[in-house]
């Protein structure tokens, strides 16, 4: 699965990722730093996640930390809060909507 699809992916449909394609032809070519600062936390982690970068997600968890009214101590803890997963050998798929 590309980077930009994975961090855009809204669901899933069996083996396909549903993608949202409006957002993605927006913002796919930013960074993971660019997207947090934007405020889009969700598409930020998954970027890291993607990249396995975890001084990025760091990054993000400060971020979204200056604006939440809950404090998460590790970026570990934006798994549960974003529901993101690592990207998966078992998507063959991609559906933009």
């Amino acid at each position: 699965m590309k980077r930009e699809d994975f961090i855009f992916a809204i669901g899933f449909d069996g083996n396909k990722a549903i993608v949202d394609k409006r957002s993605r032809s927006r913002y796919a070519k930013l960074d993971t730093r660019s997207l947090a600062d934007k405020g889009m936390f969700r598409a930020a982690y998954r970027s890291s996640v993607y990249e396995s970068d975890t001084a990025s997600a760091d990054y993000v968890l400060e971020k979204f930390n200056d604006v939440s009214p809950v404090k998460y101590d590790k970026s570990s803890d934006l798994d549960k809060v974003f529901g993101v997963q690592p990207p998966s050998d078992d998507i063959t798929g991609v559906r933009a909507i």
